[in-house]
């Protein structure tokens, strides 16, 4: 009976022990994790915040705090890095800056993660580097020329210009009757990169254009780049008053109201659009720098992607929030209240509810796209051209000394 009675209480004892280690890892579980989340759209501030909410409400220990800078986003970034001062999760800009941050062992590796099997193949290679994911792209998004179709329609332009001649003649047409052909914000050196970026992809193919760079067996300016300031110069020529005085909200604002007809932007630019007049009727067709069509084409590629400081204390938890933002929920208050095309597998841009997003997707389909140029560019290089063609603007710099520059900016870039 004794001997009964000793098993019992050692079986006790081990439930018991059992119980208050199980509630102990319970309360490990619940242990309080805040995550900082750095990234640079402001114009996508409101969303992310319903979004962390609703993260938060399913995984009440873990709280996401986001910090939003704008056009001082990579600098601001560079400065936490060199003080070790690194966010959990940060928006990773540009193909060539995710490879110095691999390189320096601040992005976490998400090749195997289960929520990658829901992104569309065609957004990984923006993330990928030596055959690993590091980021998780959130969204597909176009650089082109917006245009109000009401006001081409009374100026009567039946189509969307392919070539410069038609482009030409659009201006023409559009200032007949008393429209601003271009809206511009050459205050906001990065609308110009996009432009630039633009004309540049029509001369090379981007991405060997950069490989070549960095082997030294190439240069910005080529015997087509002429034609493309031509372009340029034509915007210049036939825009907005005060053009350096001109933000992007001015710049947006002005083609909202109808006072300018078109704008070389990208989708985002549709959600300033809309809070001032919701009921635009815009289209979006690729840049004509040449008189051959086939070569206005759309810049398309991963605008947005999101990476996992690989030292931060709470890896796993930051991965846990990149799964939910590729969850049903979380796609469709991006897609619906972002006004962006989402790289997760079977979403729609209907939501978007603007032509704009459906005449992307019609040259994704088609297949009338460059990507990126400039995301491929060596890391810094991207903040620089915008300052540049300001400086071409304002008669500093002859076209051949911005791509002279360009070419020393990224020698200087790659002996670092």
């Amino acid at each position: 009976m004794t001997k009964v009675k000793s098993i019992l209480v050692i079986l006790l004892l081990v439930v018991f022990s059992a119980s208050i280690f199980g509630a102990g890892k319970q309360e490990a579980k619940k242990e309080k994790i805040v995550l900082k989340y750095y990234q640079y759209k402001p114009e996508i501030v409101d969303p992310l915040d319903k979004l962390v909410g609703i993260f938060h409400d399913q995984n009440p220990n873990i709280t996401v705090n986001i910090e939003t800078v704008g056009k001082d986003y990579l600098t601001v970034l560079k400065t936490k890095i060199a003080s070790n001062d690194i966010p959990d999760i940060y928006a990773v800009q540009g193909a060539a800056n995710m490879k110095s941050y691999v390189n320096e062992g601040i992005l976490a590796d998400l090749t195997n993660e289960s929520f990658m099997a829901r992104v569309a193949d065609g957004a990984k290679p923006a993330v990928t580097y030596k055959g690993k994911v590091y980021a998780l792209p959130m969204d597909m998004a176009g650089l082109g020329v917006i245009y109000n179709k009401d006001l081409f329609k009374k100026a009567g332009i039946s189509a969307p210009p392919k070539t410069v001649s038609e482009l030409k003649d659009a201006v023409k047409k559009l200032k007949a009757i008393g429209v601003i052909p271009f809206g511009v914000a050459f205050k906001e050196a990065w609308t110009l990169r996009h432009m630039f970026s633009m004309g540049h992809a029509a001369t090379v193919m981007p991405i060997k254009f950069a490989d070549d760079m960095n082997a030294g067996k190439t240069h910005f300016w080529n015997s087509q780049m002429n034609k493309v300031f031509e372009t340029f110069d034509l915007i210049k020529a036939n825009c907005n008053s005060k053009p350096f005085e001109s933000n992007y909200t001015n710049e947006t604002t002005m083609f909202a109201q109808g006072k300018t007809a078109m704008m070389t932007q990208g989708l985002w630019a549709m959600k300033n659009v809309r809070k001032v007049n919701p009921d635009i009727n815009a289209g979006m067709f690729g840049l004509p720098v040449f008189e051959d069509p086939s070569k206005a084409r759309l810049m398309v590629d991963v605008d947005y992607r999101i990476g996992v400081n690989a030292k931060s204390k709470n890896v796993e938890a930051a991965k846990k929030f990149l799964d939910f933002m590729t969850t049903k929920t979380a796609t469709e208050i991006w897609i619906r209240d972002c006004k962006l095309i989402s790289s997760i597998k079977g979403t729609s841009v209907d939501a978007i509810g603007s032509p704009v997003a459906t005449d992307i997707k019609h040259y994704i389909d088609t297949d009338k796209t460059y990507p990126w140029g400039y995301a491929y560019w060596a890391a810094g290089l991207t903040s620089k051209i915008g300052p540049l063609m300001q400086e071409y603007y304002l008669g500093k710099l002859t076209k051949e000394q911005v791509c002279s520059t360009m070419d020393e900016l990224w020698a200087k870039a790659i002996s670092k």
